[in-house]
């Protein structure tokens, strides 16, 4: 296995080196436009390519011959056939693939490094049919383009897909989720439908040589399928590992009244920027969540502001993933916010009294009972925390389980139903849950599992180029 890796990384930093190595883009459209006297651009769309194989040989000659005239030292005979390979190898792209990695960003240098690899493999049950038509890799990870069918011609779709190793090991592979992607697809006459899955493998974790995608497929809407299983073998070719990870280097301290917090890095990966943000081991105060972050792009001196789709949180500090299909190394990035928020550090319980309609104990005196009345089968308790910050959710969320005066057990409504919501006023924040409605032993206490911590409100600004 340590060999095996070995190869692979060696490989890996050997694409990487010829990729420094690359001609600048203007000179290579420079001797693009001799070669071919100064004609059109070839399109990336591949339905321009499939005119001809003809066509893109005389084209890939001319190119070539432009450049090797205009640059013969910088560009010797080994590296003119691997140029020539790169530009003959774009008719195996097909068109959707060329769509949905769109003009700009990490898929679309991948692209046009020539890093596309064809797997053309197909899997069909139960009247459903998948083919993964390529991929795009490195070690960590995966893109993979596929085309979906059903006999009844209606889009299908997977759920919960997930890979596996050649011994049907499941990798640790996290699927970047529909719902965040916001793809769209590309949907052909007759339910045929192309679409792209990426998964992100940890740290740890590596990409084998050859590997399942295996899962669930349903027509869109239905419910999920017990038994139609499908799965597609791929291969993976080494020398063909892309680019799919870049770091950026931050390193700026944010003092929030002697709390600080350090933005390390910003890192792009497919569709994603991730900011990274770590608290001093010197802070008094734990530090909760940073309020109001947000990502803009001011590549054309404009904000562009970026989606916040994830967020993750180890107690050291935060990773935030932004939806950034199109960021494209060199854009200049800023990141604004609007303050910092600890962790309250007082006892969080909360008890009322429910038939005198009563608050008895409290965290402090930001909390306030607003009523108690009856709804259907349920008593429903608001309360409401005056904020400091327009639309912050500030809310005392109690525990599943809570007490009478006797000490009694009781939990809250798991039903499936909505008991619980929260919203802001401006100046407060209101907030209401639910519990069953019955003779309880008075007063009723609530153990908190969250309550607002202090805020600092500091706004600041950070320029990433």
């Amino acid at each position: 296995m340590g060999e095996e890796k070995e190869r692979l990384l060696e490989q890996y930093f050997q694409s990487a080196a010829v990729a420094s190595r690359r001609i600048p883009e203007p000179l290579l459209e420079e001797a693009v436009a001799a070669g071919l006297n100064r004609g059109k651009r070839i399109m990336r769309s591949r339905a321009i390519m499939r005119r001809s194989a003809f066509f893109i040989g005389t084209v890939a000659a001319a190119v070539i011959l432009g450049i090797g005239i205009a640059f013969p030292q910088a560009y010797g005979p080994s590296g003119l056939g691997g140029l020539a390979a790169n530009l003959i190898g774009r008719a195996e792209i097909p068109d959707y693939v060329e769509q949905l990695a769109g003009d700009r960003g990490i898929l679309r240098e991948a692209l046009d490094d020539g890093k596309y690899q064809a797997v053309a493999r197909t899997a069909s049950y139960g009247g459903y049919q998948v083919t993964v038509d390529g991929m795009l890799t490195d070690l960590n990870h995966v893109v993979l383009f596929y085309t979906s069918r059903s006999g009844a011609g209606e889009r299908i779709t997977p759920d919960s897909p997930r890979l596996f190793t050649l011994g049907y090991d499941p990798l640790n592979a996290v699927e970047f989720m529909k719902g965040s992607q916001q793809f769209k697809g590309v949907t052909e006459e007759g339910g045929i439908y192309h679409d792209m899955i990426i998964f992100d493998l940890p740290l740890g974790e590596t990409l084998p040589s050859e590997f399942y995608l295996a899962g669930r497929w349903r027509n869109e809407g239905s419910r999920i399928p017990q038994d139609e299983w499908l799965e597609v073998k791929i291969p993976v070719k080494v020398n063909r590992l892309a680019v799919l990870e870049r770091d950026i280097d931050v390193n700026r301290t944010l003092d929030f009244d002697g709390q600080k917090i350090k933005v390390t890095t910003v890192k792009q990966v497919v569709q994603q920027l991730e900011v990274t943000l770590l608290a001093d081991p010197s802070n008094d105060k734990r530090a909760e969540r940073m309020n109001g972050l947000m990502l803009y792009n001011n590549r054309k001196g404009g904000y562009t502001a970026y989606n916040l789709v994830t967020m993750a949180s180890n107690g050291e500090g935060w990773k935030l993933g932004y939806l950034a299909p199109e960021y494209q190394r060199g854009d200049p990035l800023i990141l604004t916010g609007k303050g910092l928020e600890t962790a309250f550090e007082g006892e969080m319980k909360m008890v009322i009294n429910t038939e005198k309609k009563t608050l008895i104990q409290a965290p402090d005196s930001r909390l306030q009972l607003k009523s108690i009345e009856r709804s259907g089968s349920f008593i429903r308790i608001r309360t409401a925390i005056q904020t400091p910050l327009q639309g912050l959710a500030y809310v005392a969320r109690p525990k599943v389980g809570f007490k009478d005066a006797m000490g009694a057990a009781y939990y809250l409504p798991q039903d499936g139903e909505t008991h619980e919501k929260w919203h802001s006023n401006g100046e407060w924040s209101e907030y209401y849950f639910d519990i069953p409605a019955r003779q309880y032993a008075q007063p009723l206490t609530f153990d908190l599992s969250d309550y607002p911590g202090g805020l600092i409100l500091q706004d600041f600004k950070i320029e990433i180029k």
